[in-house]
């Protein structure tokens, strides 16, 4: 006789199956799940700590950053005929600043033409130092309009530009110099052609056919006394470390220029580096916390990497507590640190090498914290390390759930064999009960 399972026949078999298999997975399930927020929680707890860490590292590196312990500031007067900018390590002073002149670029102009006339056919050569380019033209672009044109073309925005500027007597052309001073100044040479072009030319010391506008003039700085020359308005080698840039001649006219130590990006590089620090804590206390209420603990509470490391911080902090406390910076008692803004500028003003001092150095406080920041972070260090040994371990508890699932998906087909087996013997055992009840319930012959 045949029988369907679980309809036809006398036991539920996918019901009784799937409750053996599920009795059977439950503990080793449990255990595996338990392992993975385990591994998982301290997978998030390293990269925290990681990433706290590393910030750390950052602002530990900005603390001895010549940009930062050697900032300066340049201070002028109000009225200051200049200004000034300076680089890291510009040396402190004062210096008595006078702009004697000013530094201006040549400008020539042609004679007036006639609107469309032809000027002439042949080369132009324009000279500015060492520089030359050289125009050609010819008809029909041989106007004031096709030369301006041609020149622009071939100077490509350097050495000179060419324009046009209409009087009552007519178009002229006008050359200016693209560089100030005197090396910049132009001289123009006609060649070839039919000669027309020798309206255009400029010799200071020969014959010309430009007159000059505006001659070609060097600037002129009294820096305490002494006079510097220059082709640029812009002087960058005049004091070292320092710029600059010159905006009106006034002879006779005496104005200081203070350079200063700049307290403001040390600052923020010790605001940033107390920030780092005080979150690297909060990181540590976050990921090793223990819950007295819920007697729950945190990730990795206990653990002793992160208890090592907390306490290297906190000794190489506590080593230079006198130190910190002489530019502003304070230790909390959480251990946490402080930062007195008012506090840390007064002390570098009245000790501009203080905090260089401070934090610089191999054997300083910065070379400590970096070298515990280093053991942790770099790319052979423990948090590496303890990622790597968790990643293996989250792959093996995959392995583990994935050889579960086969041996369930095994138990389940033995235990339904098993029971369809015995459904079907039961299922045949009722039919002969069945038939045996009949044949006895049937009237006697005799």
């Amino acid at each position: 006789m045949s029988t369907t399972i679980g309809t036809a026949g006398k036991l539920d078999v996918p019901t009784m199956v799937a409750q053996l298999v599920a009795a059977d997975r439950a503990q080793p399930d449990a255990r595996i799940d338990r392992s993975e927020r385990q591994v998982n929680a301290q997978i998030s707890a390293i990269g925290a700590l990681r990433s706290a860490f590393s910030a750390l590292g950052t602002a530990v590196n900005a603390l001895t950053s010549s940009d930062n312990l050697q900032a300066r500031k340049a201070i002028l007067p109000p009225e200051a005929n200049f200004s000034a900018t300076t680089s890291a390590g510009a040396a402190a002073g004062r210096y008595q600043i006078e702009v004697l002149a000013l530094a201006s670029a040549q400008k020539l102009t042609s004679g007036a033409f006639a609107a469309d006339a032809a000027v002439g056919t042949g080369t132009l050569t324009i000279s500015a130092g060492d520089t030359s380019i050289e125009v050609q033209v010819a008809a029909p672009d041989n106007t004031l309009a096709g030369i301006r044109d041609a020149i622009n073309a071939a100077a490509g925005g350097r050495t000179v530009t060419a324009s046009i500027v209409t009087g009552d007597d007519g178009p002229h052309l006008v050359l200016n110099a693209v560089d100030t001073g005197t090396a910049g100044a132009l001289t123009v040479t006609a060649s070839g052609g039919d000669g027309g072009l020798s309206a255009l030319a400029y010799d200071p010391e020969g014959t010309s056919g430009l007159t000059e506008l505006l001659p070609a003039a060097d600037a002129k700085v009294r820096i305490d006394g002494i006079e510097r020359t220059s082709s640029s308005n812009t002087i960058t080698d005049a004091i070292d470390g320092v710029g600059l840039t010159l905006t009106e001649a006034e002879p006779g006219t005496v104005r200081e220029l203070r350079i200063e130590g700049d307290a403001s990006l040390q600052r923020n590089a010790a605001k940033s580096f107390v920030s780092a620090y005080n979150a690297a804590l909060g990181t540590i206390a976050q990921t090793t916390a223990y819950n007295t209420g819920t007697r729950v603990a945190a990730a990795l509470n206990g653990d002793s990497m992160v208890r090592n490391a907390t306490r290297e911080l906190r000794d190489v902090v506590g080593d230079n507590v006198t130190d910190l406390k002489a530019i502003g910076i304070t230790i909390n008692k959480d251990g946490t640190l402080k930062l007195d803004e008012a506090a840390f500028d007064k002390g570098l003003a009245a000790d501009p090498e203080a905090a260089a001092r401070v934090f610089a150095g191999d054997e300083g406080m910065v070379g400590r914290l970096d070298a515990v920041v280093d053991r942790l972070v770099e790319a052979d260090g423990l948090l590496e390390s303890r990622s790597d040994s968790l990643a293996e371990r989250s792959k093996a508890l995959a392995n583990q759930r994935s050889a579960l699932d086969f041996r369930m998906s095994q138990a389940e087909a033995r235990y339904r064999t098993q029971f369809t087996a015995l459904d079907v013997l039961l299922s045949s055992l009722q039919t002969s009960s069945d038939f045996l009840t009949q044949q006895l319930a049937r009237p006697s012959t005799d």
